[in-house]
């Protein structure tokens, strides 16, 4: 897009070694076209939230501009800015249904909002063909714009019905399918060198059903595993993007879904065995990413409520208490979710979130609002564990065991 900036996990990283404080805001867009002074209510009000979390003043001011000019797009939408001395460095609109808006000021960004949006980088490819041409897109998760395009004009010859009959017919027919089929061929080679490049992993294809086959039959083995043929055809006139859309967050929510499955699985097997690599409550994950020995942390946010940790300017990044920082500096205390969130991503960690406020793929909401799959797995008290890459030595002594307190 190209007034926004693309927030991917090496900018995330680098924001995070920034000192100073710094302003987060991510809120849902629901502009009122019909009436101006509804966009301007709404900037009065993100503003007013900011200073009464504590933003600096060029920060609420920065961000009551930005949003003077909101872009015109489809619901459900949200913004998530962040913004240091009154500049604002990330400003992404995230697709899907709208979080509680949140708003920080201190000493990092709250990466919450856009991790529950963008779990992790995920590159997918729609590819819309007819017998003569085709249209490749390629996205990242949530993100309104495609980050690539490419139009591809093949042999338009006998690519209308063509009247004849006869001796002819069969020629004609033969013909026509050769050059149907090379047209697909060109597309199917270029869909393979996305794939390849951008290491995508979902390819939908719509269009014309007679293209669609041809390409599917021409894709290398690795593209064709990741093809998903919609039945519809999206380039007919009048035609209609529904089913396309429908099919398309289909395919992600079971992507999601399965990291979150498959991260679960390990820590279940992880968790029991007596030197399994893994470890559970905050003072053992603490501990672990202070070593940088968390291959996987696993998360319930919403479970961790008001719960603080110290965020360091300097490794160990993370700490319980002063006596633990090992010297580095303390930007003071935070939620312990973002905390943990940072020292993740700072030491190259994968982060998996077990969403406990609304639907997420893999996680439907027991009674209490919490979540059952991760509640099974490490115990109904526990809101954060992780997977190791390694374990040194014997486990961390008074570390919790699976069904024990925190």
């Amino acid at each position: 897009m190209d007034t926004m900036t693309e927030l991917g996990n090496e900018m995330l990283s680098d924001l995070y070694r920034h000192d100073g404080a710094v302003s987060t805001l991510y809120v849902a867009l629901t502009p009122d076209t019909t009436d101006p002074r509804h966009t301007q209510t709404q900037r009065r009000a993100a503003r007013q939230a900011m200073l009464d979390a504590g933003s600096p003043e060029a920060d609420a001011a920065a961000v009551e501009s930005l949003l003077e000019d909101q872009p015109g797009v489809a619901n459900p939408v949200s913004r998530y800015l962040i913004v240091r001395n009154g500049e604002v460095v990330v400003d992404e609109l995230l697709l899907g249904e709208p979080l509680a808006e949140r708003i920080a000021a201190y000493g990092l960004p709250s990466a919450i909002p856009l991790l529950r949006h963008r779990p992790r980088e995920l590159s997918y490819a729609v590819v819309e063909v007819n017998r003569e041409e085709a249209e490749i897109r390629l996205y990242r998760l949530n993100q309104l714009e495609p980050v690539m395009e490419r139009d591809i004009q093949g042999d338009d010859e006998y690519t209308q019905k063509v009247k004849v009959g006869g001796w002819s017919q069969k020629r004609y027919q033969r013909d026509a399918e050769q050059i149907w089929k090379r047209n697909e061929g060109q597309v199917a080679e270029a869909v393979d060198d996305i794939v390849r490049e951008h290491k995508v992993e979902l390819v939908l294809v719509a269009g014309d059903m007679r293209a669609c086959q041809l390409l599917a039959d021409q894709l290398a083995p690795a593209s064709r595993d990741l093809a998903v043929v919609v039945p519809t055809n999206t380039l007919a006139g009048g035609a209609s993007d529904e089913a396309l859309e429908e099919e398309l967050h289909k395919q992600i929510v079971a992507v999601l879904a399965r990291d979150q499955t498959d991260a679960l699985d390990r820590l279940a097997a992880e968790s029991g065995r007596d030197d399994g690599l893994a470890e559970v409550g905050i003072g053992p994950v603490v501990h672990a990413l202070q070593q940088a020995q968390v291959d996987t942390l696993i998360l319930d946010p919403a479970g961790l409520g008001d719960k603080t940790l110290l965020a360091l300017a300097a490794e160990p990044w993370i700490a319980t208490a002063p006596e633990d920082a090992l010297g580095a500096p303390s930007l003071g205390a935070v939620p312990a979710a973002d905390a943990l969130v940072r020292a993740a991503v700072l030491s190259d960690s994968t982060v998996v979130l077990v969403e406990t406020d609304r639907g997420a793929p893999g996680t439907p909401l027991d009674d209490t609002g919490g979540s059952p799959a991760l509640g099974a797995t490490i115990g109904a008290n526990h809101h954060v564990a992780a997977v190791l890459r390694w374990r040194t030595g014997p486990a961390t002594p008074g570390s919790a065991t699976p069904g024990s307190a925190a």
